[in-house]
């Protein structure tokens, strides 16, 4: 059968029936905890493929059976001769058209095996030919991934990789040798992503030539440790086909001609805005930025990055280069010293993988790669002496890349017996099929003429002689004519820097020519920074440079701090670099629009509402505009909905504005005054007295209440009603007027019923007795892999804020299903509350880990039973995104957390008799 139908539907299809896919694909992670490199086995030590290594295999075996015995003929007809045709092909390839006879000399290193040479055209190939075919495969968050082996790769063997970022699967990757380090090494270079969540595997061989203790690695964004994964822990996931990113042969060709010339950024002449000098604003409005990571006071408004990168300018540096320090390099990883020489050739590459990444995720991959040559592959260091990403920010790589003298260059590990005299400079992306941006290709220029330039060289699109050390390409000493500037594929067997990245290595010698010229460069002078030309002409007004906008006011001095430019207010960093976004400045926050200009009145960033003030500072607390008040918190984010305020609740509509007089919500009437405080008790309204409880849920008429209290008692003592109700402390259940059970009400801020090791174990058993499987898999992703991991965390959460742990293990038994997840909260998500979840496909909040998740539900139920529950007298930071919309102590008793049986008419679930069942379940297990 099709590979079409083998992935894309035989194995999705009952996949969803059973429940296992999630229905939508959450955003990778975006936090930066540190976390393990995960590894999967793929084959075993004896080249044996393991389980993981074959689910897929199996799958189409599987399939392929149910396809009756036509069909199944069909198919061995098709495969044998697919086989044949490759016998054929091979046999030619023996006979000496893969290279010349130096190349053929040249060792025992692998060769670049392309889709042509395996006529690997598409996933219906692939599949054919797939010794190793792993299932697609949910896993955590990675930025960058590879494959390890031991001994040799046999020869023919191609390994492939495709992933899932942001929902969508990606094209199949050919993972390439890594081909750096002048050392052999088993492994294949970098395949990077812009955050990934699924992958699947393949390995186009012989079964019987499999390489040996094969493994996938996924690197996080802050690796810390290893850990071998459980394929069987792992969620199988739905994945279309895709197609095969092409690679092309690996062989010297013409030199590359120049892009056309429209994509050059043109450094002779600046770009300008309004041609206006920059007005410095008043001492009094002009104060001296701090970003929240400087000074450690305040929060930035939700999703703001606050740090500014720091870059160096050394050595007369082209372009600002951010350091290692500053991408944040575990220097305790490197393990190799750096080392010095002459060196007068610069070899351009690309990194495999998407293309996907944004800006801020960069520092996260280049510490990803970083970690996969310096311990994944044991290289000691990062390889590539400086990376570049396709906005043109350039990364310090190899330590101590950036202090080389002039003419020199410390050793890379990114060429194969080329990386003694040369520098490496990595443009992050796969450009096989894709044109580098032209920032990036702008900053691959200038630094490979800042290079050629210190080393003397004049022409940098000349040639001069270079003597290779050993390469699976050439043998040792052989010495070649070589372009001061080449791609990777002209000294090694690979692909590298693609087809497309290859093209443009004539534009790359163009833009270092004019840098080699003298081309406009930054001046420091008197300690002022200045930007001339190649003959000292300053520039002054707007200019753009390396991805950022500089003011340079009529002197050509470059401006920072606030500047005034045709009507509006900027922010130059003390890097000169104009600030676009949130930024601190003098202990106010600030929002400065795409263009820069600062922003005043309301602007929505992020899908939240905040209001700037006519200085541009961020408004917090009460504010009054167009005859509406609004409140914006702490954060300057616009509240909606309920809030307590000093003490008093108050309403805001979904504009934000300040409600007053009657509301109603969620069933219940309520009264705001002119001033927007909630009422209770007894107030009069037009003349009539109405009463409103404690939480502000209005009662009725005054004389409708005494009426309707009086006819209550007439009606109880002439009869008596069937079903639950509440009759002093007591919940009573009466069938044809007789009691038929009896539930003290219980208070949901109690201790447990008896020891910590005895109320965990009661739990662990009861959830065995259920007879549910245990979710280890997406459980142990959050801390918890087995149930007394996870009931462990119930007790201790729970009696940490002083709630009844039987009700908490209670409560997530019921809201999840016995953690089977029935319902539109999935298990990933770590709500077991069904926190925000409404019904009606809403899924609701979701977690970190279990932990986390725990401690919501925990926080929300201290905030029903505790009337005096603030963030101030919780034992833990809130994480409960609903703390501040519960009502304190509105259901101290457990039975009241069913709004049915609530007198205060809140709590926290519609459904009849909810805090009842909690109460008969409890019972039932714990006493």
């Amino acid at each position: 059968m099709s590979a079409t139908r083998l992935l894309g539907a035989a194995v999705a299809v009952p996949l969803l029936l059973l429940g296992i896919i999630p229905t939508a694909s959450a955003e990778p992670d975006s936090s930066e905890d540190p976390a393990p490199v995960q590894r999967l086995s793929l084959t075993t030590p004896s080249g044996q493929a393991t389980d993981a290594g074959r689910s897929g295999l199996d799958d189409a075996a599987e399939q392929d059976g149910a396809q009756g015995a036509e069909n199944e003929a069909e198919g061995q007809a098709d495969q044998d001769g697919a086989e044949e045709a490759g016998k054929a092909e091979g046999a030619e390839g023996a006979g000496g058209t893969g290279g010349t006879a130096e190349q053929a000399g040249a060792g025992s290193g692998p060769t670049i095996r392309t889709i042509a040479d395996t006529e690997v055209h598409d996933q219906d190939d692939l599949v054919a030919e797939a010794a190793i075919l792993t299932d697609p495969l949910e896993v955590n968050a990675f930025v960058v991934a590879g494959f390890t082996w031991s001994g040799e790769l046999p020869q023919g063997a191609q390994i492939y990789l495709r992933m899932r970022e942001q929902g969508s699967w990606s094209p199949w990757y050919p993972a390439e040798t890594a081909d750096g380090s002048d050392e052999a090494t088993s492994g294949t270079a970098e395949i990077i992503t812009g955050g990934a969540d699924a992958v699947q595997a393949s390995v186009v061989s012989d079964a019987d030539a499999l390489p040996a203790d094969l493994h996938l690695e996924l690197v996080p964004a802050q690796p810390e440790g290893a850990q071998e994964l459980d394929p069987a822990s792992l969620p199988t996931v739905e994945a279309e086909p895709t197609e095969i990113t092409e690679v092309t042969g690996a062989s010297i060709g013409s030199q590359a001609q120049p892009l056309p010339l429209a994509e050059l950024p043109d450094w002779a002449t600046a770009r300008t805005a309004p041609a206006q000098p920059a007005d410095q604003a008043p001492a009094g409005q002009a104060p001296v930025v701090t970003t929240a990571a400087q000074t450690g006071a305040g929060s930035a408004p939700s999703g703001v990055a606050t740090g500014l990168p720091v870059k160096t300018w050394a050595n007369g540096l082209p372009v600002g280069v951010t350091t290692r320090a500053e991408w944040g390099a575990n220097e305790a990883n490197m393990s190799w010293s750096p080392s010095y020489v002459s060196a007068s050739h610069v070899v351009v590459h690309h990194t495999a993988g998407g293309n996907s990444y944004t800006a801020a995720q960069s520092p996260s991959i280049v510490r990803g790669i970083y970690h996969y040559h310096a311990v994944t592959l044991g290289w000691g260091d990062i390889g590539y002496n400086f990376l570049i990403d396709k906005y043109g920010q350039v990364f310090e790589g190899r330590s101590g890349s950036t202090r080389a003298g002039a003419g020199q260059m410390v050793i890379g590990g990114h060429a194969r017996g080329a990386n003694t005299g040369t520098m490496g400079l990595s443009m992050m992306g796969d450009y096989s099929n894709v044109t580098p941006s032209s920032t990036q290709i702008d900053a691959v220029g200038k630094m490979a003429g800042w290079f050629l330039g210190r080393a003397g060289v004049s022409n940098a699109s000349g040639s001069a002689s270079f003597t290779i050390r050993t390469t699976d390409k050439y043998q040792a000493g052989t010495t070649l004519s070589l372009p001061r500037i080449i791609g990777h594929r002209d000294v090694g067997a690979t692909a590298c820097p693609g087809a497309r990245g290859y093209a443009s290595l004539g534009t790359i010698r163009s833009i270092a020519q004019n840098q080699l010229q003298g081309a406009s460069r930054w001046v420091n002078s008197g300690g002022k920074w200045y930007y001339q030309d190649a003959k000292g002409n300053k520039a002054t007004g707007w200019i753009s440079h390396s991805g950022s906008w500089y003011y340079l006011g009529s002197d050509g001095a470059m401006v920072t701090g606030w500047a005034k430019v045709g009507g509006s207010w900027y922010y130059l960093s003390s890097s000169g670099a104009m600030v676009t976004g949130w930024a601190k400045v003098g202990g106010s926050w600030y929002y400065l629009a795409s263009s820069g200009a600062m922003v005043t009145g309301w602007a929505k960033v992020g899908g939240t509402w905040y209001h700037l003030g006519s200085s541009g500072a961020m408004t917090t607390g009460w504010l009054k505009v167009g005859g509406s008040w609004y409140y914006l918190s702490s954060s300057g984010a616009m509240v909606t909905g309920w809030a307590k305020v000093g003490g008093t609740w108050y309403h805001f509509g979904s504009s934000g504005a300040m409600t007053t007089g009657w509301l109603k919500d969620g069933g219940s009437w309520y009264y705001l005054s002119s001033s927007g405080a909630m009422v209770t008790g007894t107030v009069s309204i037009g003349g009539v007295r109405h009463s409103f409880n404690s939480s502000g849920v209005w009662t009725g008429q005054v004389a409708q209440a005494a009426q309707a209290r009086q006819a209550a008692q007439t009606a109880q003592a002439s009869q008596v009603r069937d079903g639950w109700t509440q009759e002093g402390n007591n919940m009573v259940l009466r069938k044809n007027g007789a009691v038929v059970e009896t539930q003290a009400l219980r208070p949901i801020m109690s201790g447990p019923t008896a020891s910590r090791a005895t109320v965990i174990n009661k739990m662990v058993s009861v959830y065995a007795s259920s007879g549910r499987s245990y979710p280890s898999g997406v459980m142990g992703r959050g801390g918890a892999p087995t149930p007394t991991a996870f009931f462990t965390m119930v007790y201790d959460e729970a009696v940490a804020e002083g709630v009844s742990p039987e009700l908490l293990f209670a409560q997530v038994v019921k809201e999840t299903g016995w953690l089977q997840f029935t319902g539109d909260v999935k298990a990933s998500q770590f709500n077991f509350g069904g926190i925000g979840a409404t019904g009606g496909g809403v899924a609701g909040h979701s977690f970190k880990d279990v932990r986390t998740g725990l401690r919501a539900q925990v926080q929300h139920l201290r905030a029903y039973g505790d009337a005096k529950a603030s963030a101030a007298t919780l034992k833990n930071p809130v994480v409960d995104p609903r703390f501040s919309y519960v009502r304190k102590g509105s259901a101290r008793h457990i039975q009241h957390l069913g709004i049915q049986e609530n007198p205060s008419g809140g709590g926290w679930a519609a459904s009849r008799h909810y805090g009842i069942e909690l109460v008969q379940f409890m019972t039932r297990h714990f006493g």
